[in-house]
């Protein structure tokens, strides 16, 4: 192993389930921007791909954040398990609807913000349902379908914005 990043590796701490969800589903973000701005620079559309997987398991990863935040003593994945939190599955939907009231709430606000227009949870809930509902298993297996698929970058780019800042307020109250 590279000795940076076995080094890198040993000097990690512990962490709640709460923090890994958010922590990873930010990696994917960034990484699912990276594939954007490569495809916008090169022009070549097979970063288009991994841009939506990226993106879309980054969405999915913060649904069950929310889900996991309501359990905040709950530090792993069995814990959150015994305490009756469902983090299984891949579709939006079924993930949102896990979510409580008051944390869809503030994501449609978030939404809200992000477009200049009043969204209620909702609709938000459609806005889910409009980007595939379970897109990051439809797009890490991209190469199976047949003709040309395609997605709305903007919608999925506001998706992914009003739910990872409400995902770090949350997470801001948590810790403090």
């Amino acid at each position: 192993m590279d000795p940076d990043l076995e080094r890198a590796l040993k000097g990690a701490k512990g962490r709640t389930i709460q923090s890994a969800l958010f922590n990873i589903a930010h990696a994917y973000e960034r990484a699912g921007r990276l594939a954007w701005k490569a495809l916008t620079e090169s022009a070549d559309a097979d970063f288009a791909g991994p841009g939506i997987m990226c993106q879309s398991f980054a969405i999915e990863l913060l649904l069950k954040f929310f889900i996991a935040s309501d359990h905040p003593h709950a530090k792993t994945f069995q814990a959150l398990t015994q305490a009756g939190a469902n983090l299984r599955g891949h579709g939006y939907l079924e993930l949102w609807d896990r979510v409580a009231s008051g944390r869809q709430a503030e994501v449609a606000a978030s939404y809200s913000l992000l477009t200049n227009k009043s969204v209620a949870p909702h609709e938000f809930r459609s806005v889910l349902e409009a980007l595939g509902g379970d897109p990051f298993v439809k797009w890490r297996y991209i190469y199976e379908a047949n003709g040309l698929q395609s997605i709305d970058p903007q919608l999925l780019n506001r998706a992914s914005d009003a739910l990872g800042k409400t995902a770090e307020a949350v997470r801001r109250k948590q810790v403090a």
